[in-house]
């Protein structure tokens, strides 16, 4: 290693830690399970053309193409769909985990036991994921968690679970795969029975009047209070589509919030976001082996790109930087 990589590691690690000195904002996207085996949207996007009648087989974004008017008596059997796609891949994790091969997944509990850490130890991670990736590895290493719903078989939804210390707190704005309608009432239970329908919120145009409806309503709302209160944001695998969440989270970054990225790929999209922000630093991976690296500070007039050998970007590898 040369003493200009040296410098310019030592200059990214110094200013990833500043930017988080305090416990961030987690923002958990899907990038962050697919390298878990859990689907990427375009994966889901290609089972909906599959199993969908009429489906248009030559759209290139999930998003828009279920915004459209036409879909809309289908939404129930699209739910079911990406409710099966994702859960299958969601038993495997928890095979892996249950099996012990839990060393893919330590970068999870490294990084909650890092910001957990800090008086009044409390985590926030807000998630548009309905996979349950986080609450197994939560779960296994016994760490206080609370997803709005006691565990218990048949819970109701109690915003009141959520608290301010000793807890991480995992607000999943879209709703989850152990969420039901039971009676006419969203229940938690841990497998699924065919009689009853899958909460989730799918992607499109509809999500927003389903977010009218209870838990999702008051999930959204203690997001937007989380955000409007963050100090700092630590985005994983999160692609900045959401029409809800983002706003919300520019809005932040451009008053100050120091941003940190990690992602395998960033999409045009996510960077003109990102770019109005006073203070980030991005990661995702130029090559095998490879970190591209993108940060601006406010002492720095200039955006910097450099790179460094390693998968930073990866999590595993990201919290040695912290």
């Amino acid at each position: 290693m040369t003493k200009e990589s040296d410098n310019i590691r030592e200059q990214v690690f110094r200013i990833t830690q500043t930017f988080l000195k305090t416990p961030p904002l987690i923002v958990w996207g899907s990038g962050a399970t697919v390298p878990f085996g859990l689907p990427s949207m375009f994966k889901l996007n290609e089972k909906l053309k599959e199993e969908i009648i009429g489906f248009d087989t030559t759209n290139t974004n999930l998003e828009l193409e279920l915004g459209k008017e036409k879909y809309k008596n289908q939404i129930p059997e699209i739910k079911n769909v990406i409710w099966n796609e994702i859960n299958g891949a969601d038993i495997a994790v928890l095979e892996k985990i249950t099996s012990n091969e839990i060393d893919s997944f330590k970068g999870i509990k490294l990084l909650i036991d890092k910001f957990i850490d800090v008086h009044p130890k409390v985590l926030n991670i807000v998630t548009t994921n309905y996979d349950r990736v986080l609450e197994y590895v939560m779960a296994y290493y016994s760490i206080n968690f609370t997803d709005g719903f006691t565990g218990k078989t048949l819970s109701c939804f109690d915003e009141n679970l959520f608290q301010n210390k000793d807890m991480v707190n995992l607000i999943k704005v879209h709703g989850s795969l152990n969420w039901f309608d039971v009676s006419g009432e969203l229940r938690f239970m841990n497998n699924c029975y065919a009689q009853h329908s899958p909460k989730i919120i799918a992607p499109g145009r509809n999500k927003f009047q389903e977010a009218y409806n209870s838990p999702y309503r008051e999930l959204i709302q203690k997001a937007d209070t989380i955000i409007k209160n963050a100090s700092s944001f630590l985005i994983i695998g999160f692609g900045f589509n959401d029409e809800h969440l983002t706003p919300r989270i520019i809005t932040q970054i451009k008053k100050g919030a120091p941003v940190v990225l990690i992602t395998k790929s960033i999409t045009d999209s996510t960077y003109k976001e990102i770019e109005k922000a006073e203070k980030y630093i991005l990661f995702e991976e130029k090559e095998v082996g490879v970190t591209r690296i993108m940060y601006k500070n406010n002492n720095i007039n200039k955006k910097m790109d450099v790179t460094l050998n390693g998968n930073f970007w990866q999590l595993n590898n990201f919290i040695e930087i912290l």
